[in-house]
Protein backbone atom coordinates (compact mmCIF):
# COMPACT_ATOMS: atom_id res chain seq x y z
CA UNK A 1 0.00 0.00 0.00
CA UNK A 2 2.92 2.33 1.32
CA UNK A 3 4.86 1.75 -3.28
CA UNK A 4 1.28 2.45 -4.31
CA UNK A 5 0.42 5.50 -2.67
CA UNK A 6 4.26 7.08 -3.39
CA UNK A 7 3.45 6.13 -7.29
CA UNK A 8 0.07 7.58 -7.11
CA UNK A 9 1.58 10.98 -5.96
CA UNK A 10 4.65 10.63 -7.71
CA UNK A 11 2.43 10.70 -10.79
CA UNK A 12 -0.04 13.53 -9.75
CA UNK A 13 3.39 15.62 -8.92
CA UNK A 14 4.75 14.41 -12.63
CA UNK A 15 1.22 15.15 -14.23
CA UNK A 16 1.23 18.66 -12.35
CA UNK A 17 4.78 19.53 -13.92
CA UNK A 18 3.68 18.75 -17.27
CA UNK A 19 0.34 20.70 -17.11
CA UNK A 20 2.75 23.76 -16.26
CA UNK A 21 5.66 23.38 -18.62
CA UNK A 22 3.46 22.40 -21.71
CA UNK A 23 2.13 25.39 -24.07
CA UNK A 24 -0.85 25.79 -22.94
CA UNK A 25 -3.54 25.91 -25.78
CA UNK A 26 -4.77 29.08 -27.22
CA UNK A 27 -7.17 31.01 -24.38
CA UNK A 28 -10.20 33.02 -25.86
CA UNK A 29 -9.74 37.08 -25.34
CA UNK A 30 -11.51 39.92 -26.98
CA UNK A 31 -10.36 42.94 -28.04
CA UNK A 32 -11.42 46.23 -27.45
CA UNK A 33 -10.63 50.00 -28.74
CA UNK A 34 -9.43 52.40 -26.38
CA UNK A 35 -9.99 56.75 -27.62
CA UNK A 36 -8.36 59.77 -26.26
CA UNK A 37 -10.75 61.65 -28.47
CA UNK A 38 -14.52 60.29 -28.49
CA UNK A 39 -16.01 62.45 -31.13
CA UNK A 40 -15.91 61.38 -34.98
CA UNK A 41 -16.46 57.86 -34.64
CA UNK A 42 -19.06 56.32 -35.93
CA UNK A 43 -20.91 52.75 -33.98
CA UNK A 44 -22.82 49.77 -36.20
CA UNK A 45 -23.92 46.73 -34.06
CA UNK A 46 -21.89 48.21 -31.03
CA UNK A 47 -18.78 47.81 -33.04
CA UNK A 48 -17.02 50.57 -34.07
CA UNK A 49 -17.28 50.97 -37.91
CA UNK A 50 -16.08 54.24 -39.25
CA UNK A 51 -13.62 56.80 -37.79
CA UNK A 52 -13.10 60.20 -38.86
CA UNK A 53 -8.91 60.43 -40.41
CA UNK A 54 -6.11 61.53 -37.77
CA UNK A 55 -6.92 58.99 -35.15
CA UNK A 56 -4.65 57.02 -33.08
CA UNK A 57 -5.95 53.74 -31.49
CA UNK A 58 -5.26 51.59 -28.29
CA UNK A 59 -6.87 48.39 -29.15
CA UNK A 60 -6.82 46.77 -25.37
CA UNK A 61 -6.65 43.09 -24.91
CA UNK A 62 -8.94 41.35 -22.41
CA UNK A 63 -8.77 38.34 -20.59
CA UNK A 64 -5.35 37.09 -21.29
CA UNK A 65 -2.17 37.03 -19.07
CA UNK A 66 0.51 39.18 -19.79
CA UNK A 67 2.79 36.27 -20.33
CA UNK A 68 1.34 35.28 -23.42
CA UNK A 69 2.95 35.71 -26.60
CA UNK A 70 0.50 37.77 -28.98
CA UNK A 71 1.34 38.06 -32.65
CA UNK A 72 -0.22 41.16 -34.11
CA UNK A 73 -0.81 41.56 -38.14
CA UNK A 74 -2.08 45.17 -39.52
CA UNK A 75 -3.49 45.24 -42.96
CA UNK A 76 -4.34 48.61 -45.00
CA UNK A 77 -7.03 48.43 -47.83
CA UNK A 78 -6.20 44.78 -47.46
CA UNK A 79 -2.68 44.73 -47.82
CA UNK A 80 -0.07 43.65 -44.55
CA UNK A 81 1.78 46.24 -43.31
CA UNK A 82 5.14 46.51 -41.65
CA UNK A 83 3.49 46.31 -37.78
CA UNK A 84 6.58 47.47 -35.51
CA UNK A 85 6.42 50.60 -37.91
CA UNK A 86 2.57 51.03 -37.32
CA UNK A 87 2.38 50.10 -33.50
CA UNK A 88 3.78 49.43 -30.35
CA UNK A 89 2.35 47.27 -27.45
CA UNK A 90 1.99 49.49 -24.33
CA UNK A 91 0.81 49.41 -20.67
CA UNK A 92 -0.81 52.06 -20.31
CA UNK A 93 -2.77 53.47 -22.80
CA UNK A 94 -3.40 57.55 -23.98
CA UNK A 95 -6.33 57.77 -21.37
CA UNK A 96 -4.22 56.52 -18.88
CA UNK A 97 -6.09 53.37 -18.39
CA UNK A 98 -3.61 50.40 -17.40
CA UNK A 99 -4.05 46.96 -19.09
CA UNK A 100 -1.95 45.73 -22.41
CA UNK A 101 -2.66 47.41 -25.65
CA UNK A 102 -1.58 47.55 -29.32
CA UNK A 103 -1.62 51.62 -29.96
CA UNK A 104 -1.81 51.88 -33.41
CA UNK A 105 -0.75 54.77 -35.53
CA UNK A 106 -2.90 55.34 -38.32
CA UNK A 107 -0.66 56.99 -41.47
CA UNK A 108 -2.09 60.64 -41.63
CA UNK A 109 -4.01 60.93 -44.55
CA UNK A 110 -4.94 57.23 -44.96
CA UNK A 111 -8.32 56.84 -46.22
CA UNK A 112 -9.80 53.13 -46.59
CA UNK A 113 -10.07 49.76 -44.03
CA UNK A 114 -8.27 49.03 -41.54
CA UNK A 115 -7.76 45.69 -40.05
CA UNK A 116 -5.83 44.41 -36.83
CA UNK A 117 -5.29 40.55 -36.13
CA UNK A 118 -4.40 39.26 -32.72
CA UNK A 119 -3.39 35.66 -32.66
CA UNK A 120 -2.60 33.87 -29.36
CA UNK A 121 -1.99 29.90 -29.50
CA UNK A 122 -4.82 29.18 -31.83
CA UNK A 123 -7.29 31.88 -30.57
CA UNK A 124 -7.39 34.33 -33.12
CA UNK A 125 -9.18 37.96 -32.57
CA UNK A 126 -9.87 40.74 -34.92
CA UNK A 127 -10.83 44.56 -34.81
CA UNK A 128 -11.75 46.31 -37.96
CA UNK A 129 -12.88 49.74 -39.10
CA UNK A 130 -12.85 52.04 -42.14
CA UNK A 131 -11.14 55.67 -41.74
CA UNK A 132 -12.90 58.48 -43.80
CA UNK A 133 -13.11 62.40 -43.72
CA UNK A 134 -16.41 62.34 -42.07
CA UNK A 135 -17.92 59.82 -40.39
CA UNK A 136 -21.59 61.18 -41.73
CA UNK A 137 -20.25 60.90 -45.35
CA UNK A 138 -19.81 57.70 -47.47
CA UNK A 139 -16.85 59.15 -49.51
CA UNK A 140 -13.60 57.80 -48.02
CA UNK A 141 -10.82 59.95 -50.36
CA UNK A 142 -7.44 58.62 -49.88
CA UNK A 143 -4.95 61.41 -49.53
CA UNK A 144 -1.63 62.43 -48.06
CA UNK A 145 -1.18 65.63 -50.02
CA UNK A 146 -3.00 68.98 -50.20
CA UNK A 147 -2.39 71.31 -53.24
CA UNK A 148 -3.04 75.27 -52.92
CA UNK A 149 -4.49 75.57 -49.87
CA UNK A 150 -7.67 72.67 -49.58
CA UNK A 151 -7.44 70.42 -52.54
CA UNK A 152 -6.57 67.00 -51.42
CA UNK A 153 -4.68 65.26 -54.09
CA UNK A 154 -5.40 61.63 -54.34
CA UNK A 155 -3.02 59.17 -53.56
CA UNK A 156 -2.14 55.31 -52.99
CA UNK A 157 -0.63 54.09 -49.83
CA UNK A 158 2.80 51.86 -51.00
CA UNK A 159 2.98 49.28 -48.07
CA UNK A 160 6.40 47.81 -49.38
CA UNK A 161 8.15 51.24 -49.27
CA UNK A 162 5.77 52.87 -46.47
CA UNK A 163 5.12 55.80 -48.88
CA UNK A 164 2.47 57.43 -50.39
CA UNK A 165 2.27 57.52 -54.39
CA UNK A 166 0.88 60.53 -56.45
CA UNK A 167 1.38 62.56 -59.06
CA UNK A 168 1.44 66.15 -58.73
CA UNK A 169 -0.52 67.96 -61.90
CA UNK A 170 1.16 70.36 -64.31
CA UNK A 171 -1.78 72.50 -64.92
CA UNK A 172 -3.85 74.47 -62.14
CA UNK A 173 -6.46 76.72 -62.99
CA UNK A 174 -5.25 76.81 -66.61
CA UNK A 175 -1.78 77.58 -65.87
CA UNK A 176 1.52 75.65 -66.42
CA UNK A 177 3.13 74.55 -63.02
CA UNK A 178 6.63 75.17 -63.04
CA UNK A 179 7.41 73.63 -59.43
CA UNK A 180 5.41 72.62 -56.21
CA UNK A 181 6.77 74.25 -52.82
CA UNK A 182 6.45 71.96 -50.10
CA UNK A 183 4.84 74.59 -47.21
CA UNK A 184 7.29 75.79 -44.69
CA UNK A 185 10.20 74.42 -46.66
CA UNK A 186 12.53 75.01 -49.61
CA UNK A 187 11.49 71.66 -50.97
CA UNK A 188 10.92 72.19 -54.47
CA UNK A 189 9.15 69.30 -56.44
CA UNK A 190 8.70 69.30 -60.61
CA UNK A 191 5.55 67.85 -61.43
CA UNK A 192 4.82 64.28 -62.43
CA UNK A 193 5.14 61.16 -60.56
CA UNK A 194 6.35 61.48 -56.73
CA UNK A 195 6.66 59.07 -53.25
CA UNK A 196 7.30 60.87 -50.51
CA UNK A 197 7.20 58.78 -46.92
CA UNK A 198 5.18 58.23 -43.91
CA UNK A 199 5.13 61.53 -41.90
CA UNK A 200 4.53 60.06 -38.32
CA UNK A 201 4.12 63.76 -36.84
CA UNK A 202 0.42 63.49 -38.43
CA UNK A 203 0.63 66.66 -41.03
CA UNK A 204 -0.55 66.61 -44.49
CA UNK A 205 2.23 67.44 -47.20
CA UNK A 206 0.94 70.97 -48.18
CA UNK A 207 2.41 71.78 -51.58
CA UNK A 208 1.52 75.27 -53.16
CA UNK A 209 2.28 75.93 -56.92
CA UNK A 210 4.96 77.80 -58.52
CA UNK A 211 3.56 79.46 -61.94
CA UNK A 212 6.84 82.09 -62.55
CA UNK A 213 9.76 80.18 -64.49
CA UNK A 214 11.99 82.15 -62.21
CA UNK A 215 11.36 84.10 -59.30
CA UNK A 216 12.79 84.80 -55.63
CA UNK A 217 11.18 83.07 -52.46
CA UNK A 218 11.57 83.60 -49.25
CA UNK A 219 12.34 81.37 -45.66
CA UNK A 220 13.56 82.35 -42.14
CA UNK A 221 14.07 85.90 -43.29
CA UNK A 222 16.40 84.90 -46.07
CA UNK A 223 15.92 85.46 -49.72
CA UNK A 224 15.92 82.72 -52.72
CA UNK A 225 16.13 82.34 -56.69
CA UNK A 226 14.19 79.63 -58.34
CA UNK A 227 15.01 79.04 -61.95
CA UNK A 228 13.06 76.58 -63.78
CA UNK A 229 12.18 75.01 -60.67
CA UNK A 230 15.41 74.34 -59.39
CA UNK A 231 16.88 76.73 -56.61
CA UNK A 232 20.03 78.55 -58.09
CA UNK A 233 23.16 78.35 -56.16
CA UNK A 234 26.88 79.39 -56.04
CA UNK A 235 26.28 81.61 -58.70
CA UNK A 236 24.95 85.01 -60.31
CA UNK A 237 21.93 85.85 -61.25
CA UNK A 238 20.92 89.48 -62.83
CA UNK A 239 17.48 90.41 -61.80
CA UNK A 240 16.16 93.33 -63.86
CA UNK A 241 19.41 95.23 -64.48
CA UNK A 242 20.69 94.34 -60.96
CA UNK A 243 23.30 91.40 -59.81
CA UNK A 244 22.94 89.03 -57.00
CA UNK A 245 24.91 85.78 -55.21
CA UNK A 246 23.23 82.91 -54.03
CA UNK A 247 25.41 81.19 -52.22
CA UNK A 248 26.22 77.38 -51.97
CA UNK A 249 23.10 77.13 -49.86
CA UNK A 250 21.24 79.33 -52.15
CA UNK A 251 21.29 81.68 -49.87
CA UNK A 252 21.38 85.44 -51.06
CA UNK A 253 24.51 86.89 -50.02
CA UNK A 254 23.94 90.27 -48.56
CA UNK A 255 27.19 90.99 -46.76
CA UNK A 256 29.35 93.69 -46.97
CA UNK A 257 32.64 91.87 -49.46
CA UNK A 258 32.46 88.79 -51.78
CA UNK A 259 35.90 87.05 -52.99
CA UNK A 260 35.09 85.54 -56.45
CA UNK A 261 36.91 84.32 -58.95
CA UNK A 262 40.30 86.48 -57.96
CA UNK A 263 38.21 90.05 -56.90
CA UNK A 264 36.41 91.64 -54.33
CA UNK A 265 32.37 92.19 -54.66
CA UNK A 266 30.34 94.23 -52.39
CA UNK A 267 26.77 94.30 -51.90
CA UNK A 268 24.16 96.24 -49.98
CA UNK A 269 21.79 95.10 -47.54
CA UNK A 270 19.66 94.48 -50.21
CA UNK A 271 21.68 91.95 -51.64
CA UNK A 272 22.07 94.28 -54.85
CA UNK A 273 25.45 94.42 -56.05
CA UNK A 274 27.39 97.71 -55.94
CA UNK A 275 28.96 98.66 -58.98
CA UNK A 276 30.26 102.00 -60.69
CA UNK A 277 30.29 103.85 -56.96
CA UNK A 278 32.02 104.49 -53.69
CA UNK A 279 31.30 102.16 -50.74
CA UNK A 280 32.52 103.81 -47.50
CA UNK A 281 33.41 101.07 -45.03
CA UNK A 282 35.03 100.78 -41.44
CA UNK A 283 36.50 104.22 -42.11
CA UNK A 284 37.94 103.85 -45.49
CA UNK A 285 36.41 104.62 -48.78
CA UNK A 286 36.70 101.72 -51.92
CA UNK A 287 35.67 101.90 -55.37
CA UNK A 288 33.51 98.97 -57.39
CA UNK A 289 33.74 99.48 -61.30
CA UNK A 290 31.44 98.60 -63.48
CA UNK A 291 31.86 95.10 -63.65
CA UNK A 292 31.20 95.37 -59.43
CA UNK A 293 34.86 94.39 -58.94
CA UNK A 294 36.52 96.39 -56.79
CA UNK A 295 39.01 98.46 -57.86
CA UNK A 296 42.75 99.23 -57.04
CA UNK A 297 45.37 101.69 -58.39
CA UNK A 298 43.82 105.03 -60.52
CA UNK A 299 40.69 105.66 -61.28
CA UNK A 300 39.18 109.23 -62.92
CA UNK A 301 35.72 109.71 -61.07
CA UNK A 302 34.02 112.89 -61.82
CA UNK A 303 36.59 114.67 -63.66
CA UNK A 304 39.20 114.17 -60.81
CA UNK A 305 41.71 111.19 -60.59
CA UNK A 306 41.88 109.06 -57.25
CA UNK A 307 44.17 106.24 -56.08
CA UNK A 308 43.28 102.92 -54.52
CA UNK A 309 45.67 101.03 -52.12
CA UNK A 310 46.42 97.57 -53.59
CA UNK A 311 43.70 96.60 -50.37
CA UNK A 312 41.27 98.79 -51.95
CA UNK A 313 41.03 101.51 -49.58
CA UNK A 314 41.62 105.29 -51.53
CA UNK A 315 44.68 106.97 -50.56
CA UNK A 316 45.05 110.68 -49.11
CA UNK A 317 48.53 112.58 -48.52
CA UNK A 318 51.65 111.98 -50.34
CA UNK A 319 51.98 107.99 -52.18
CA UNK A 320 55.32 107.42 -54.54
CA UNK A 321 54.14 105.17 -58.06
CA UNK A 322 56.49 104.10 -60.26
CA UNK A 323 59.18 106.72 -58.70
CA UNK A 324 56.88 109.29 -59.11
CA UNK A 325 55.62 111.53 -55.95
CA UNK A 326 51.63 112.23 -55.88
CA UNK A 327 49.49 114.11 -53.27
CA UNK A 328 45.67 113.07 -52.75
CA UNK A 329 43.58 115.90 -51.25
CA UNK A 330 41.38 114.27 -47.95
CA UNK A 331 38.60 114.14 -50.61
CA UNK A 332 40.85 111.58 -52.12
CA UNK A 333 41.25 113.59 -55.44
CA UNK A 334 44.95 114.00 -57.16
CA UNK A 335 46.29 117.60 -56.44
CA UNK A 336 47.88 119.81 -58.94
CA UNK A 337 49.62 122.70 -58.65
CA UNK A 338 50.71 124.46 -55.18
CA UNK A 339 50.28 122.70 -52.14
CA UNK A 340 51.29 123.33 -48.30
CA UNK A 341 52.20 120.01 -46.34
CA UNK A 342 54.15 120.70 -43.60
CA UNK A 343 55.18 124.06 -43.87
CA UNK A 344 56.51 123.60 -47.00
CA UNK A 345 55.25 124.50 -50.17
CA UNK A 346 55.31 121.55 -53.19
CA UNK A 347 54.42 121.95 -56.96
CA UNK A 348 52.44 119.16 -58.71
CA UNK A 349 52.07 119.48 -62.38
CA UNK A 350 49.06 119.20 -64.36
CA UNK A 351 49.59 115.24 -64.34
CA UNK A 352 49.85 115.17 -61.01
CA UNK A 353 53.64 114.55 -60.46
CA UNK A 354 55.88 116.56 -58.20
CA UNK A 355 58.12 118.46 -59.81
CA UNK A 356 61.96 118.25 -58.38
CA UNK A 357 65.09 120.59 -59.09
CA UNK A 358 63.44 122.86 -61.37
CA UNK A 359 61.64 126.09 -61.52
CA UNK A 360 57.95 125.65 -61.28
CA UNK A 361 56.30 127.56 -64.13
CA UNK A 362 55.40 130.92 -62.23
CA UNK A 363 59.12 130.89 -61.96
CA UNK A 364 59.95 129.53 -58.47
CA UNK A 365 62.44 126.71 -57.91
CA UNK A 366 61.90 123.29 -56.47
CA UNK A 367 64.73 121.38 -54.62
CA UNK A 368 65.60 117.60 -54.95
CA UNK A 369 62.58 116.78 -52.19
CA UNK A 370 60.35 119.14 -54.29
CA UNK A 371 60.35 121.77 -51.59
CA UNK A 372 60.64 125.60 -52.29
Amino acid sequence: MKVSKKITLLSLSLAGFVLLTLPQAGKAFELKEDWAFKGGIRYENGKVSKINNGYEVNIKVLDLPSTSKIEWTVSLNGEKQNTSFLAEERTVSKTEDKGRFLHFYIPYGYRGDIVVEAKSGTEVKTWSTKVVDDVDSDTAKSGYFVLDGDQILESSWDSVNESYVTTLPTVISGKSVVAWREEGTLNLIKPGRIARQYNSSGLYVKLSPIFETASWLQSNQNWYYQKQGQLVKDAWINNQGTWYFMDDEGVMFNQTWLYRGGSWYAFKSSGAMISADWLYDNGSWYYLKDSGSMATGWIKDGGSWYYLNDSGSMATGWIKDSGTWYYLKDSGSMATGWVKDNGKWYYLASSGNMLRNTYTPDGYYVDDSGAW
